[in-house]
């Protein structure tokens, strides 16, 4: 190591440490080569060797990473990010939207930080813009973890431009959003004769089945088997493509659809003959007609309640848990269990199932007879030999 001549001239090599912000010499075996052109005149060469060996063992000699970094703005690492293999993979619209508002922020309203420039407070300010604008803890907690994702593929090795994720050192505060709202039979009956036709044939399968809003809205034509009753949701919120089957009401909905279908799109869902995106402003509409209070608050109704109801529903069917998640879509027991209700009437149904079960089973103990009396108080219990 040192100096050495090569075919082109002198150069300088040694074994470094890069910790992304300076270089520093390796421990013999160690780091890794690290090789500058020095000058052509070898006394020249030498005092050049001298200086870079000075400046390694003093901390003096900066990371190329580091420099990178320092002229890394947050609107370039944002679009890098944005189209990188590993987001895309990630299938999921929220991840965009997350990026914009992020942008939003860091870029409109701080004027394009550097990269290496954010802070801690930086992430806890852009927390409490979000939520002065009235927007829910879940979402900004979706908006929270791409920060913290984009921060740590910047910190990866691979790119190199931070030392640290501010964003992972911010904690998450839990949402408390968990819900066991479900649509009553009454609600779905005042919806399905107020709603607009295309919101009721979404509804009717989500009531039925219970797929996310975003993977039926995306459901094509060629995933759809009129002939086995089933249709194939491939954009899934985990990547995992599953089979829903139909039943009778859903089947006589995408009977319906297909009468309505076009030649110059895939998409199942159209309204006034293009492809549906947005529900929000058909199922409001729909609630206020019906006398239904719509939204999360106070005990209002919303479309993702529907996938509730369906798990609730297959449940009270005697559905399998197993199954019941395969359908829905549920990876953990312990998220099919948030989406169950159990009301006071599924509690008193489990009773009167038990007594039932009691009368048309009776257990009978070995050397045990009951005799006389119509209930416990009044029989003779005797014990054979």
């Amino acid at each position: 190591m040192g100096l050495t001549k090569r075919k082109d001239g002198y150069y300088i090599e040694f074994r470094v440490i890069d910790d992304g912000c300076v270089l520093s010499l390796a421990p013999p075996g160690g780091g890794k080569l690290k090789r500058w052109k020095a000058c052509p005149n070898k006394a020249a060469a030498k005092n050049q060797e001298a200086i870079i060996k000075t400046q390694l063992m003093t901390g003096q000699r900066t990371s190329a990473r580091a420099a990178k970094a320092k002229d890394t703005m947050f609107s370039a690492w944002a679009h890098t990010y944005i189209n990188l293999e590993q987001t895309k993979a990630l299938r999921s619209d929220q991840r965009r939207y997350s990026v914009e508002s992020l942008k939003r922020y860091f870029i409109g309203k701080l004027g394009d930080k550097r990269l290496n420039a954010v802070t801690t407070q930086d992430v806890r300010d852009f927390r409490a813009w979000r939520a002065a604008q009235g927007v829910a803890v879940q979402t900004i907690n979706h908006d929270h973890a791409a920060l913290r994702h984009m921060l740590g593929v910047a910190m990866s090795e691979e790119f190199g431009l931070l030392q640290k994720n501010v964003a992972a050192m911010v904690k998450k505060p839990n949402p408390n959003n968990e819900r066991d709202r479900v649509a009553t039979a009454e609600e779905w009956a005042l919806l399905k004769l107020h709603g607009a036709p295309h919101l009721v044939r979404f509804l009717t399968i989500a009531y039925e089945l219970g797929p996310r809003r975003g993977e039926l809205l995306k459901l094509e034509w060629p995933d759809v088997d009129m002939r086995r009753r089933e249709f194939k949701l491939r954009e899934t919120k985990n990547g995992e493509p599953r089979v829903v089957p139909m039943t009778e009401e859903v089947y006589d909905v995408f009977k319906l659809l297909w009468q309505e279908r076009r030649l110059d799109t895939g998409r199942v869902f159209l309204y006034n003959s293009t492809p549906v995106t947005c529900l929000k402003t058909a199922f409001r509409a729909a609630c206020r007609r019906a006398g239904i209070k719509h939204g999360r608050k106070d005990g209002g109704l919303t479309i993702h309640d529907f996938r509730h109801t369906a798990s609730t529903n297959f449940r009270r069917a005697g559905v399998d848990t197993m199954t019941a998640m395969r359908i829905v879509g549920h990876k953990s027991e312990k998220m099919h269990r948030r989406y169950n209700q159990i009301t006071p009437e599924d509690l008193h149904g489990a009773a009167l199932k038990l007594g039932q079960y009691k009368a048309t089973n009776t257990l009978i103990t070995p050397g045990v007879q009951v005799v006389g009396g119509d209930n416990v108080s009044h029989c003779e219990i005797r014990v054979g030999a």
